[in-house]
């Protein structure tokens, strides 16, 4: 019995033994596991922040990159488009900088020529650039392919760690500055919209003085876009007028369904986006200046063709004063032909005729009848003088190109004025696209020119006055710039979209003057020949991306 049990006893401990070494391994291989999993996880964050820190490192490359681009010496040019050879000016005064910026004591290669499965190139590396406490560096790359010769390639490689690395690209733009097209008027003077107009973008006036409003805006016009003025909140809050209703805090005020509440005292009644005080002057926006301007180049192209390109004196002539009296041309406005307000002109008479990159002399003050002008219109005056202008009043005309006047140094309204009656068919169909009149202080008056809003009434690219009034029927894609500093007159000089019978404007204003006009502007369009500007290098950051 004793033999049996010892058996069982000994049986027992064995299975327990068993039991405990089976445990034993599995706890020892659990150990083991947590251990190695641990060790991973370690291993993971130390990747994982090792990815961070090179991104980040990327991140500053990419910073000091922008500040290198922003520092590079530019310059102004006069051509829509920047050259290929201004370009390259462009790329050899950013290796300049870079050379002389002293980023981080890094090296700099030359610059070297490169090809890859792409194209042929040009590229300036820098030497890796300490960044960070724990030795992290980035390194730049700047390259262009010949192809492209206007668009610069950044590259910023960030490195963290043993040999991770992450990469940043971004496409830099050597461009021309076009930021007034972000308007869809600017105006250095006074502005009034009235009758049915609707303007699809944001409006601008520099006109300083506070005691007469910068804008009129009738309840029947409307700006989808923002109401921007160079006067502040303070400077109006003392006239007899304001622009909005504004509670006690300065805030606009809106009833409880969320609309604007106007008073009789809101010189801006029509709906908009909001009204932005205190904007900064922006007279060196390029095209808000006279200086900005050198029409010389669109005359050479006249002059190329036809001989000297001139259009020839015309043996029909015709009296006319402007401005005129209602429905009569031949006969002043205020009925006093001796008032020297007034000007008498022999306007030199083409009717019927077709014209392809031709100049007006100056002194023709023209009236072109039912004629159509393909290409290139350039209308001569003295730059500086005193006596040789011109006023042209064009009737039924069509044009399919350009309309450029010389740079007259003084706006003279009554004497350098592109005048549009009857009804105008716009359609540039030229390969100077960006504008379609470019006269820099000239009055550009498009009067009554469509009776009916119909495709002939659509206008594309800038167009430049030095005051523009625009009425009747039309569509406008494009920019308004009424760029004549207007402030040196005591009431100076109003910029009208629309009209109404007592729209303020010194012509001759009509009932069949009111119509429908539209104006919306395009940001990326190009900035016309003829307006210099900044050549800029303009980040494309649809193009950035993390590697």
């Amino acid at each position: 019995m004793r033999l049996k049990i010892a058996q069982k006893d000994s049986m027992r401990r064995g299975v327990v033994l068993l039991l405990a070494m089976i445990f034993l391994v599995i706890f020892t291989t659990f150990s083991v596991g947590m251990l190695t999993m641990s060790t991973a996880n370690a291993q993971m964050a130390d990747n994982h922040h090792d990815s961070n820190c090179a991104l980040d490192a990327a991140m500053s490359g990419i910073q000091c990159a922008r500040y290198a681009l922003s520092h590079t010496t530019t310059f102004k040019t006069g051509t829509n488009v920047v050259t290929d050879s201004e370009a390259n000016a462009i790329w050899n005064n950013l290796y300049t900088q870079l050379l002389t910026g002293n980023l981080g004591g890094a090296e700099l290669s030359s610059i070297t020529d490169f090809s890859d499965s792409y194209d042929s190139g040009e590229d300036i590396t820098t030497g890796h650039i300490a960044f960070g406490a724990q030795g992290e560096t980035f390194q730049l790359r700047f390259y262009r392919y010949d192809s492209d010769p206007r668009t610069i390639k950044v590259q910023s490689t960030g490195m963290a760690g043993a040999s991770l690395t992450r990469n940043i690209k971004i496409d830099v733009s050597i461009t021309k500055s076009n930021s007034v097209l972000n308007y869809a008027i600017a105006s250095r003077g006074r502005m009034w919209l009235t009758g049915d107009s609707i303007i699809h973008g944001d409006i601008y006036s520099s006109w300083d003085r506070e005691a007469i409003s910068p804008f009129n805006i009738t309840s029947d016009s409307e700006v989808k876009g923002t109401i921007n003025t160079v006067l502040t909140k303070d400077q109006i809050a003392d006239q007899i007028y304001q622009l909005e209703t504004l509670d006690e805090d300065g805030n606009p005020m809106f009833d409880e369904y969320g609309d604007r509440i106007y008073s009789d005292d809101d010189e801006v009644q029509g709906e908009h986006d909001g009204i932005n005080y205190d904007q900064p002057t922006q007279t060196d926006i390029p095209g808000m200046d006279i200086d900005d301007y050198d029409t010389d180049m669109y005359k050479d192209i006249c002059f190329a063709v036809g001989g000297n390109g001139n259009i020839p004196g015309s043996s029909q002539r015709e009296t006319e004063y402007f401005p005129h009296a209602a429905g009569n041309y031949n006969y002043p406005r205020d009925g006093t032909p001796s008032n020297t307000w007034n000007k008498r002109m022999s306007r030199h008479v083409y009717e019927g005729e077709y014209f392809y990159n031709v100049r007006l002399p100056d002194n023709y003050h023209a009236l072109f009848r039912n004629c159509t002008f393909d290409g290139v219109l350039y209308i001569d005056c003295y730059k500086s003088g005193s006596t040789k202008y011109n006023n042209v009043r064009f009737e039924d005309c069509t044009f399919n190109g350009t309309i450029v006047t010389d740079v007259p140094a003084r706006f003279r309204w009554r004497d350098n004025c592109l005048y549009f009656t009857g009804e105008a068919e716009f359609e540039n169909t030229s390969d100077i696209r960006e504008a379609t009149i470019l006269a820099p202080h000239f009055n550009v008056n498009l009067g009554n020119t469509n009776p009916d809003l119909n495709e002939n009434n659509i206008i594309t690219g800038a167009i430049v006055g030095g005051i523009v009034d625009v009425r009747g029927n039309a569509q406008i894609f494009g920019t308004i710039i009424s760029m004549c500093d207007t402030t040196q007159w005591p009431s100076g000089y109003v910029t009208n979209i629309g009209a109404t019978l007592n729209d303020g404007g010194s012509e001759t204003t009509e009932a069949g003057d009111i119509g429908t006009i539209e104006i919306t502007p395009d940001k990326d369009n190009m900035l016309p020949s003829g307006i210099k500007s900044d050549i800029v290098l303009m980040p494309l950051f649809s193009t950035y991306s993390e590697i």
